[in-house]
């Protein structure tokens, strides 16, 4: 059995290519006290991180994310992800999910194109509706804050209605998508057969989060056996 651990900080990401091994500190309690300190006063009874570990089983293969995260909140739909209780009220499809992706076949790539291509593109060309908060480019990661907004269809169709005979026609307007954050931190290793991600979707009820998630996405130790 092979093993391999690898850390990721902020501006840099440093592990042995898939098969290899490269020892790494483990993620602490200081990392979940600083994103604990990003929590704002009236959320803190609701959203407390420590760390984690979350495993993501594809056939033989099993890889392990230790992480800060809300310590209350469950496991979501999609493997790796996290999601907040009904009762919390942070906001429909608020969660946090940690990943790889290979774009393809799992083979050594351009990490930083591919990445781009899968996840950064459609926030930083316009696609969808909002506004790059930060957008920092590493050597081996990359961390995007997107304030998203949402996207409001002035023209949608038309709505009549008939009163004594008289009927009148309204244009409707629709809106979709919802008012938060999204953080995105993807990083990898030259040479490396996937790359790695750690996200938060954080709507309106949950967008006051965004500097703590921040901080949990910044430092991920992952395992693979």
């Amino acid at each position: 059995m092979n093993r391999k651990v690898c850390l990721v900080l902020f501006v840099a990401a440093a592990c042995g290519k898939k098969g290899g091994s490269a020892s790494a500190p483990s993620i602490t309690k200081a990392d979940a006290d600083a994103a604990n300190a990003a929590v704002p006063a009236d959320l803190k009874a609701k959203v407390v991180f420590d760390v984690q570990t979350i495993e993501d089983k594809l056939g033989r293969h099993t890889t392990k994310y230790t992480v800060v995260a809300p310590k209350s909140w469950k496991k979501g739909f999609m493997p790796g992800e996290l999601e907040p209780n009904d009762t919390d009220n942070l906001g429909f499809n608020t969660s946090m999910v940690v990943g790889f992706d290979c774009d393809g076949d799992c083979v050594a790539k351009d990490w930083a194109k591919a990445s781009d291509k899968v996840y950064f593109s459609q926030y930083t060309s316009g696609k969808e509706t909002g506004k790059v908060v930060k957008d920092v480019k590493g050597k081996n990661d990359r961390l995007l804050v997107f304030a998203n907004e949402p996207t409001v269809e002035q023209n949608a169709g038309s709505a009549s209605v008939t009163v004594n005979g008289q009927t009148t026609t309204t244009t409707v307007t629709a809106t979709s998508g919802t008012k938060g954050v999204t953080i995105i931190h993807a990083w990898w290793h030259d040479g490396d057969s996937r790359y790695y991600t750690c996200r938060a979707t954080l709507n309106e009820g949950a967008a006051a989060l965004a500097d703590a998630f921040e901080k949990a996405c910044a430092k991920v130790s992952v395992a693979e056996d």
